[in-house]
């Protein structure tokens, strides 16, 4: 019996050690891993085919970028769960460099999509134009993507705390601006439905007779689809919003994962149990990527018209 008590003690102080060895804190478990790069492969091979059949291709560098970016994170989970990349404290840092960059393409796609509905249904009704939409809130998408990948590479280095807080600070920026961007949008389906203009139109409508041919071809992108979309437009574009809801839902979820996990340190409890990663980052990503599948954007967005084309 004492023999089998110390083979135990044994065993157990050797696999205490393969986890210690592991740049996560923990042994990933492999089943979960494999289904998460199923999963994200799959969505990855349906957007690029989506993207090419709908002729969106902006969904190449954004939603595609996204399902590679995660299987090159699960990918890593699972052929570097035994090598000691950080030193001897095991500071997951590859992991987290990565699956905070991944994701950030695929709210790219919620930004878009804004855009266009906000070209759809009337610019009138939105606090900013939609050429402001693109510009600020994917030019500071990108900038809170250069902020954590600089995060990671200084983390990965001799600097660990520092970068830390570099990567915190970027995806705490990206949360205000998915909450800027998140109440801009429900102010903007209020501003609607209520038909409350949110500020003067760019384009008076009343004035058409007497602009000229130029005038109105350069501005046609301020007055298309003023004229009511049909039922079936209607419909198409309400589960488009309820799938980008979910979609935003879904990274929020994450982002406040994300927040908490980085605050907690590289060696918190947080940062070094499978099961809370699995959960709020893996399943959130992959339900997000998945439910933009299901509501692709270039089949249920309806194609803008100018006023005369109805």
């Amino acid at each position: 019996m004492s023999f089998d008590n110390s083979a135990l003690a044994v065993l157990a102080s050797r696999a205490e050690r393969e986890i210690e060895q592991t740049p996560y804190g923990y042994t990933p478990t492999g089943w979960i891993c494999y289904t998460f790069l199923i999963l994200f492969g799959i969505s990855g091979v349906l957007h690029f085919g989506q993207a090419m059949w709908y002729r969106a291709y902006w969904l190449l560098p954004t939603a595609v970028l996204c399902a590679v970016g995660e299987k090159a994170l699960f990918t890593q989970h699972i052929c570097a769960t035994r090598v000691q990349t950080l030193g001897s404290k095991g500071k997951p840092v590859p992991k987290i460099s990565t699956t905070i960059i991944a994701p950030t393409p695929l709210l790219a796609v919620n930004f878009i999509v804004f855009k266009r509905v906000v070209e759809l249904l009337g610019q009138h009704y939105c606090l900013l134009s939609a050429r402001w939409i693109s510009r600020l809130f994917i030019s500071a998408d990108i900038i809170a993507l250069v902020i954590q990948g600089a995060g990671g590479g200084i983390a990965s280095g001799s600097e660990a705390v520092l970068g830390g807080n570099i990567m915190l600070a970027g995806i705490a920026f990206q949360f205000s601006i998915m909450t800027i961007a998140t109440f801009l949008a429900i102010h903007y389906a209020w501003s609607w439905k209520a038909q409350r203009p949110a500020r003067k139109t760019e384009f008076d409508t009343s004035h058409l007779e007497s602009m000229p041919l130029a005038s109105l071809k350069s501005d046609e992108k301020n007055f298309k689809s003023r004229i009511p979309l049909d039922e079936s437009e209607s419909s198409r574009l309400i589960l488009l919003l309820w799938g980008v809801a979910f979609n935003t839902f879904c990274l929020f979820i994450r982002a406040i994962y994300r927040l908490i996990e980085l605050s907690d340190g590289w060696t918190g409890e947080i940062i070094t149990t499978e099961k809370w990663f699995n959960i709020f980052d893996g399943m959130m990503v992959v339900l997000a990527i998945l439910s933009l599948n299901l509501t692709h954007p270039g089949r249920l967005l309806p194609k803008p018209r100018a006023v005369g084309k109805a």
